[in-house]
């Protein structure tokens, strides 16, 4: 029996399927050496061993390469981009292939499109596209003159705690984090409420650079063409503290850096506390922030403190959540799902027909304002709830929604909770006694239980249900 070797390696000289195949006719390797090195079955071996014999190793090229069975003519090709060239050099291959559909009745598909459009220098794939470079920009000279301000959703407390937000302040001209806090959700209170803070510990700023956010930027413009503000713009603009909204996270780089590293240690030191609520994570914050700033925070380039100083009137009075509501002949105001009632009064009667400002404070009651005069009122609740049943909450993420229908679900009978509960439809695991065939369903096939899941709800109470326990294998 011939001796194995090792298989053989292409240089780049030739073909690694012919050298192999023909480092067997020489009788260097067996046929079964042969086999393992080309990884193919043992007729497939010989068959391209009797086609190296008589081609060569032009007989080792599959039949079907360049067998292109639905490729476009040249012809088609070149009407085509001709087309594109003319009206659409500047559009997307998607939306190009739509309008050849739709004006020209051209039917040809986005991705031959696209392809055709590299190939003329028309469109370049991302993969392609020439990373874009940001220049490094200087900090600040003083403190208070740029405070960066994001929030960061992360499992902060790991398994120990639900996910919840990080809003963290600070300075562009020193690094140094001004204020952290925990909060369940970004919303303009929790972001008032944390300026606050910093204002009464440190100054009024002279800005304050986010991102896009729409707590910080109203997305749409007005039909005039000009953008409003959002409820915190509106606040800051009462303490004369400029908004400004970055346009890419790496303009905001310092507070994503900042976010970054407190992925990092803030969870590992809390880890070590064995904190996990928002409550105590709060209550070591600042002791963090203090072991953070000594070992990451350097000194400004000017000695100078930018900040003003904290206003004279109640800060929760000026950070505001402000709308304009109309009053109806009745002299309610409705907001909130709440309704107020105004005590009736000669300037109450004028503000009929017309619009008041309803100022919610961070702190205190509601205010009704008419022409810079605040209104009295009592509240009258128009929402009749029915006793038992849970608030609504008053935000819009989607995560406390799902965790208040976890909370009310589970509160449900266990046969409710069931996926395929029949007052949904399904008749997969229930069965009714009055109903032949619900229960004929129950050992039918999946597509005929397919066929009959849908069916009209039939009403509570009027309908008896019976758990049928799977059956046993034997």
């Amino acid at each position: 029996m011939k001796d194995a070797v090792e298989p053989v390696v292409d240089d780049g000289s030739g073909s690694y399927t012919g050298k192999a195949i023909q480092a067997y006719i020489d009788g260097t390797i067996t046929a079964k050496d042969l086999q393992a090195s080309l990884g193919v079955a043992r007729a497939y071996m010989y068959r391209l061993i009797d086609r190296y014999r008589h081609e060569g190793e032009a007989g080792l090229v599959s039949k079907k390469y360049g067998n292109r069975n639905r490729a476009r003519s040249e012809r088609d090709r070149e009407r085509i981009m001709k087309l594109v060239r003319e009206h659409y050099s500047d559009f997307g291959p998607t939306l190009a292939a739509e309008k050849l559909l739709e004006r020209h009745r051209e039917k040809v598909t986005a991705e031959t499109l696209r392809q055709w459009m590299k190939e003329d220098g028309l469109w370049t794939d991302r993969r392609s596209r020439e990373p874009k470079i940001y220049s490094p920009r200087e900090p600040r000279p003083c403190r208070g003159e740029l405070v960066q301000v994001d929030g960061s959703y992360h499992r902060w407390f790991e398994k120990r705690g639900d996910e919840c937000c990080l809003i963290v302040f600070i300075d562009d001209a020193t690094s140094e984090l001004k204020h952290l806090q925990f909060v369940e959700h970004e919303t303009s209170y929790n972001y008032m409420w944390c300026l606050k803070i910093y204002i009464e510990r440190f100054g009024v700023p002279k800005a304050l650079f986010s991102d896009r956010h729409a707590i910080f930027r109203v997305p749409n413009l007005t039909a005039e063409g000009e953008r409003g503000q959002t409820q915190f713009a509106r606040a800051c603009s009462r303490l004369a503290i400029q908004t400004i909204c970055a346009k890419t996270p790496q303009a905001k780089g310092r507070v994503e850096r900042a976010n970054r590293t407190l992925q990092n240690r803030l969870i590992k030191e809390m880890r070590l506390r064995s904190i996990s609520t928002m409550e105590e994570g709060n209550r070591f914050l600042d002791e963090y922030r203090r072991i953070h700033n000594e070992k990451f925070a350097r000194q400004p380039r000017s000695d100078v403190n930018a900040h003003g100083p904290a206003p004279n009137l109640d800060l929760s009075s000026l950070m505001t959540y402000t709308v304009e509501r109309k009053v109806f002949k009745d002299l309610t105001v409705s907001f909130n799902k709440i309704r107020y009632v105004l005590d009736e009064s000669e300037i109450s009667r004028k503000a009929i027909g017309k619009r008041v400002t309803v100022a919610v404070p961070l702190e205190g009651d509601v205010e009704i304002i008419f022409d810079e005069v605040p209104l009295p009122y009592k509240t009258f609740d128009k929402i009749r709830r029915v006793p038992g049943t849970p608030e609504v909450l008053d935000h819009k993420q989607l995560g406390a929604a799902f965790v208040l229908a976890k909370a009310i679900s589970g509160t449900e009978p266990h046969h409710f909770q069931r996926n395929g509960h029949v007052l949904a439809g399904f008749r997969k695991q229930f069965s009714d006694p009055s109903d032949l065939r619900s229960k004929s369903l129950q050992g039918a096939s999946a597509s005929v239980r397919k066929k009959f899941n849908g069916r009209p709800r039939t009403p509570l109470g009027r309908h008896p249900i019976v758990i049928i326990e799977p059956a046993r294998r034997k």
